[in-house]
């Protein structure tokens, strides 16, 4: 007998392609994020004692490389819509191993900032906004959203799966060794992966074929998009400017602001399963929403996080309040990146708006930690939480600008 759900995936190949591209763009996104980004911050102790400079030295390359990387994404998001997401990707996998390598053997700064940049312009053509595209062009734009939040349920693994496995590498080897490690990962398993993605066929049926279904909401009429296209822009990168900087210096900012440092690690804790929740929420609940009303949900608990934690003042119960209020909000955001855009403004010249918005959002995210521990120096961590605060209610006033 023919198990039940291999006669449900010949009967439906729609539903064996969304779990196949779903399953295999999810894995390069744990591959691409844990090895470009996570891995970095367990390595500096090590890297920077080899290279002979500071940890702030090298964190300081690599919100360059960061910075860099921002200006290669309005190019890698034209090359995605262009040449199509498989070539693109695929490519990318093998220069992001190239660049793990080059990494790998850096000797000083010079070559470590180098390497460094290699990869961040590489991530542009591998991470979210590129698997988003893929999605799109894989499953078109009626399914595509759907594809999206289950991918990033999967994606949201990354850090859980390298922050232990680096340490583990560390333990037996060097930092060296464990980028090429993940450069290994990038080319024997993400390089596969990315050449399997598809197109999906052309949407003018052929000969009596049914037509595919229609959006779930209406792309913005044309003389529309120019102006939401700067009030999305405006939302997104306030909301990743408030999420980076307190992401990057969680410890820092709540220690500054009074709470024991071993109380702001307890508090952290609850973030990451408070991410995944709302992830699960919305794949089981949120799909009927509009994606903006979603991301207004974001906004408002990001909001709400930090208005908690700045009038409960530094104690724990107030902390780990603010960390599943930030963990949720960040949860949703992570989904609303690719599912806002593709929805107000469809799915022709998808990737390159991505890459526009990404532009945006990666520079005030790669200023943000800097920022805001310049805020804490010059005035104290309470301004420096109010005025988190003031951003992150610049965002929803800003989201209520963009027409539906």
């Amino acid at each position: 007998m023919v198990p039940m759900h291999t006669t449900d995936f010949a009967a439906n190949p729609d539903r064996w392609l969304h779990l196949r591209l779903v399953i295999g763009i999810g894995i390069t996104q744990i591959i691409g994020f844990g090895t470009i980004f996570y891995a970095f911050g367990s390595v500096v102790p090590s890297l920077s004692e080899d290279l002979g400079i500071t940890p702030g030295t090298a964190f300081a390359a690599f919100s360059l490389a960061l910075l860099t990387g921002a200006l290669a994404a309005p190019t890698a998001g034209h090359w995605v819509d262009h040449f199509g997401a498989r070539r693109v990707m695929a490519a990318g996998s093998v220069l992001a191993a190239l660049s793990l390598t080059a990494l790998s053997q850096a000797q000083g700064l010079v070559t470590l900032g180098l390497a460094l940049i290699a990869l961040e312009v590489t991530a542009t053509l591998v991470l979210y906004d590129a698997a988003f595209a893929a999605l799109a062009q894989g499953l078109g734009p009626a399914r595509a959203r759907r594809a999206i939040t289950h991918m990033t349920l999967l994606g949201g693994f990354a850090s859980t799966l390298f922050w232990p496995l680096t340490q583990g590498i560390l333990v037996w080897a060097d930092w060296r060794t464990a980028y090429l490690v993940f450069a290994a990962l990038n080319l024997f398993i993400c390089l596969p992966l990315h050449l399997t993605l598809t197109r999906a066929p052309d949407p003018v049926p052929v000969n009596g074929a049914a037509p595919p279904p229609p959006p779930q909401f209406a792309p913005l009429p044309a003389d529309q998009q120019g102006r939401a296209m700067i009030w999305v822009a405006l939302a997104f990168s306030v909301a990743g400017l408030v999420f980076s900087a307190l992401s990057a210096s969680w410890v820092t900012t709540l220690t500054a602001f009074g709470l024991p440092a071993a109380a702001a690690v307890t508090a952290g804790t609850l973030m990451g399963p408070a991410q995944v929740g709302v992830r699960v929420m919305d794949m089981v609940f949120g799909l009927r929403l509009h994606p903006l009303t979603t991301t207004m949900i974001s906004t408002l608990l990001l909001v709400l996080a930090l208005a908690v934690l700045w009038l409960t003042g530094p104690t724990l119960a107030g902390a780990m309040v603010f960390a599943v209020l930030f963990g949720l909000a960040q949860g949703l955001t992570s989904i609303v990146r690719g599912t806002v855009p593709l929805v107000l403004f469809g799915p022709v010249g998808f990737a390159a708006r991505l890459g526009k918005l990404a532009a945006v959002r990666m520079v005030m995210a790669a200023i943000a930690p800097f920022g805001i521990a310049l805020l804490i120096d010059t005035w104290s961590a309470s301004a420096a939480l109010l005025a988190m605060l003031c951003l992150a209610v610049l965002g929803a006033l800003a989201l209520k600008m963009i027409p539906r």
